[in-house]
């Protein structure tokens, strides 16, 4: 989706800002990033997705490894640098990537992604893995939201524009949706929730797409509910806006209507479903508003949802609150930061994987149920019923042979057939070449006291 901007910011950022790559004004950026030849790997987002559904991601932070400059290979634990090309193994739970990574490097000089990563001014492991945790809500932030509570209501937070510069490439309408109100000094706008603030509009900048790039772990951003109070009529909307505009809005709250925008228009989106979400065609290619919120949204792709796509960009919208829910919002917020491999590390989904289901079948088979419901499930039988479906449609034959192949191999060399259990564990995993200078299981990471060969017929 096209969302894009560069404004400054103000306030603790969030550690997404020390990221090489951001465009933020204030970060100091070296165009000397090596890439191997690899461009798409050198982007952090497609390194995050590479992990999706993988084992690995299961032991180790998939954002870690990103973050450290890993993307996965697809061979067993086997995480590669997309810069200096090194590999890395055998992984535990508990283990530091940017370690790791330096490691594997005492013998070669550090290459620049790696000095970016060790520089104590721009990268701090312990920050990243802590917000890591609370945005997979494995530690639960416990501050008290919102921090300006007299501005949780958006038409408080729509009064304060009164003074909002002409100028400004963006509606004091917009950013009041979005959470934020005017500060009175120049474009200088704060959320009411996250207490952060934004500054330096530019043309084409959109209120909830730059709050949500630069402070993702906005609790308000991230669909939660924080007490947010949305404009109830259009009253101050005309008093800040163009009546006009409200009265556009007011006559396209009908879906008829809604849907009749898209005559003569050709839409990459079937116009029904992009109806049903709220949005209406405003005539130029193929850009959409929704005529609740007014969040605008353009460069569709075929394959994807509006209602997604609604939620992504605008989660304190009140008709996407009402017509989906707060879960489903929330989970296109939360993710596979992203990104939604976050929804695996619930109990009923962790008891799934435990019980033998694949973690990406379980984690699709969750994410639909949400999309088609607004819910999750609410029984693990119910859940695991249908994970076995989607598989038993989707299997291939001969990608379920490979599969039994893969299994017997050998988890170091990808070779041999396994053949050595591991004591105390039990751990059947590598063939007796590999095993012979094993200390620890390379699965659990648990002693070895005793290794026995076994047969499997």
């Amino acid at each position: 989706m096209d969302n894009h901007r560069n404004p400054y910011t103000f306030g603790p950022p969030s550690f997404s800002s020390f990221l090489p790559g951001s465009i933020m004004c204030d970060l100091r950026q070296d165009g000397d990033l090596e890439t191997d030849h690899m461009a798409d790997f050198s982007q952090i987002n497609i390194r995050l997705d590479s992990f999706r559904g993988s084992s690995l991601a299961q032991q180790v932070s998939a954002e870690r490894l990103a973050r450290a400059g890993f993307y996965f290979t697809g061979y067993a634990d086997r995480a590669q640098c997309f810069s200096c090309g090194m590999t890395v193994e055998n992984w535990c739970r508990g283990d530091t990537p940017v370690e790791r990574h330096i490691e594997v490097s005492e013998l070669h000089p550090p290459h620049q992604f790696q000095r970016n990563l060790t520089n104590g001014s721009t990268y701090n492991e312990e920050a990243e893995d802590m917000e890591f945790r609370l945005r997979s809500g494995e530690v639960v932030d416990e501050s008290t939201y919102p921090m300006v509570p007299h501005m949780r209501s958006e038409e408080a937070r729509l009064r304060t524009f009164s003074a909002w510069p002409s100028t400004a490439p963006v509606r004091p309408q917009d950013l009041a949706q979005a959470g934020l109100y005017y500060l009175g000094e120049f474009d200088h706008v704060q959320c009411f929730c996250c207490n952060n603030m934004l500054g330096g509009w530019d043309a084409g900048d959109t209120a909830w797409g730059e709050h949500a790039k630069h402070f993702p772990d906005c609790s308000f951003i991230l669909g939660n509910d924080v007490g947010n109070v949305p404009l109830a009529g259009g009253t101050v909307e005309e008093e800040c806006g163009s009546r006009q505009q409200a009265n556009v809005r007011a006559q396209m709250g009908s879906y008829e209507e809604r849907l009749a925008s898209f005559t003569a228009v050709q839409h990459p989106i079937d116009p029904e479903r992009l109806a049903r979400a709220g949005f209406y065609s405003t005539g130029a290619r193929d850009m959409v508003l929704c005529f609740r919120c007014d969040g605008g949204l353009k460069g569709w792709q075929p394959e994807e949802d509006p209602w997604e796509e609604h939620a992504k960009h605008y989660p304190g919208c009140s008709f996407l609150l009402a017509e989906k829910g707060q879960e489903f919002t929330s989970s296109h917020q939360n993710g596979f930061s992203g990104h939604r491999n976050e929804v695996l590390r619930s109990d009923m989904a962790q008891k799934a994987i435990e019980a033998g289901l694949e973690p990406s079948v379980v984690e699709k088979t969750i994410l639909e149920k949400i999309s088609t419901t607004g819910s999750g499930y609410s029984t693990l039988e119910a859940l695991m019923e249908d994970c076995l479906n989607e598989t038993a449609l989707n299997e291939d034959p001969l990608e379920k042979l490979r599969k039994l192949q893969r299994e017997k191999q050998c988890k170091i060399c990808m070779d041999r057939d396994i053949c050595i259990v591991f004591i105390p564990c039990g751990h059947l995993a590598t063939c007796k070449q590999c095993s012979e200078t094993l200390i620890k299981c390379p699965i659990c990471c648990g002693a070895i006291t005793q290794k026995l060969k076994t047969y499997i017929a």
